[in-house]
């Protein structure tokens, strides 16, 4: 019996990755694929997989939990609280159940295989949209995120996974599969730009240029800086809306100068600037002011700030969070579990930068960590323990394939 549940939890492991993103579709899968986790992990973990929660980045991660729950009962509304920590529990939880595993080859295929679907399944979405509306209309609305998959903030994440999952596949020996992984990245390139995902776009490109910096042959990435210039200059010319997005052209204000559009149409520079105000202002930041007494106090500073009444109204009813994750732990949870966070990226960038495949994800989380507060929605909370996961622990055992940014090429 315990031969036979050994043999199934990996799979099932795996599964949980692939239908992931697509609890549009399948809501409840994902928490019943974790139960079952549950209740086959006594039976598969043994004791060498538990001295793995004495190391340094899961003694923050853990230390970092604790201390939410602690402010949060002691200080603030635990019971306002709680769907949030539920979401950071679930993510410590989801890299416990890994333990087992040891290894991530398979983990990096399954978020291959499922961003893939999630791709064509929005692609077609996106050809019924286009079919119905007569346009591809995709710059800004509601509509974006009913015919994607999932949010296009969290989907352009996701095909950003995907790129950086096939460049640890990929490895420094030429393999014939590797084909079908360039090819993967190619496709994962064209959709971000397709959907106009502005800050993967910044975090591919920032990615490009940190190969470039650690590579000792710079000259054979030159060819490909000019490739990357012209693809994302084409882009920027064939696909109106990802100009508009990223140069704001959807204004009527064409007297204005970029910073003047850039703040008058980027949500965030409001958020930001409460989230300042806040921590200036508040007398609680020590022990944190709790998750949702920190919206309402973002939800004051709209109402007050913002001098337009449509504006207003949309930040309002939109219930706009700190849209920065650093901001979220600082305001809402303190200043130790902000520092614990801020510790454990830093962590995890500095102790696995001769990988570059490990620097590549943990650099992706950091700036994805400045404009998204993940721990505040299962799939980002998820997104965040695959990530730990896939820097932590090695492709395979023994792996030499990952690939070294400081080996010549």
């Amino acid at each position: 019996m315990k031969a036979v549940i050994s043999s199934v939890y990996p799979y099932l492991f795996l599964f949980f990755c692939f239908i992931l993103p697509l609890d549009k579709y399948a809501t409840a899968a994902p928490n019943l694929i974790l139960i079952a986790l549950i209740v086959l992990f006594p039976f598969v973990i043994k004791r060498r997989h538990l001295l793995k929660l004495k190391s340094i980045p899961f003694i923050i991660l853990g230390s970092l939990i604790l201390m939410v729950l602690f402010n949060s009962i002691i200080f603030n509304e635990f019971q306002e609280d709680i769907p949030i920590i539920r979401k950071v529990l679930s993510s410590f939880l989801i890299i416990v159940l890994f333990l087992p595993l040891e290894n991530t080859k398979k983990i990096l295929k399954a978020i291959i295989i499922s961003v893939l679907f999630c791709m064509v399944t929005s692609l077609i979405n996106i050809y019924g949209f286009y079919i119905s509306e007569g346009a591809f209309n995709f710059a800004s609305g509601a509509h974006i995120d009913d015919v994607l998959v999932v949010d296009r903030l969290y989907l352009g994440f996701l095909c950003l996974m995907s790129i950086v999952a096939s460049v640890g596949l990929i490895g420094k020996n030429y393999k014939d599969i590797n084909k079908w992984y360039l090819a993967n990245i190619v496709i994962c390139i064209l959709f971000v730009l397709l959907i106009s995902s502005r800050i993967v776009i910044v975090i591919l490109i920032s990615l490009f240029f940190l190969k470039i910096f650690y590579s000792s042959n710079k000259k054979k990435y030159l060819f490909l800086f000019f490739g990357v210039l012209i693809t994302f200059s084409s882009a920027l010319f064939l696909n109106k809306n990802l100009s508009e997005r990223f140069f704001y052209t959807q204004s009527s204000g064409s007297n204005k100068s970029y910073i003047e559009l850039f703040k008058a149409w980027e949500p965030r520079v409001v958020i930001w600037e409460c989230n300042y105000n806040i921590f200036h202002n508040e007398n609680s930041i020590i022990t944190g002011l709790g998750f949702y007494n920190t919206k309402d106090l973002l939800l004051e500073c709209y109402d007050k700030q913002i001098e337009d009444p449509e504006k207003r109204n949309y930040f309002i009813n939109s219930n706009f969070n700190p849209h920065n994750q650093f901001f979220d732990f600082f305001l809402s949870s303190g200043l130790i579990p902000g520092f614990l966070f801020v510790s454990l990226l830093f962590y995890l960038l500095s102790n696995y930068r001769h990988s570059f495949f490990k620097l590549s994800l943990g650099v992706s989380i950091f700036i994805f960590a400045f404009i998204e507060c993940f721990f505040q929605r299962q799939l980002g909370a998820s997104i965040f323990a695959l990530i730990f996961i896939l820097i932590v622990f090695q492709i395979s055992p023994n792996d030499q394939s990952e690939v070294k940014i400081h080996e010549k090429n």
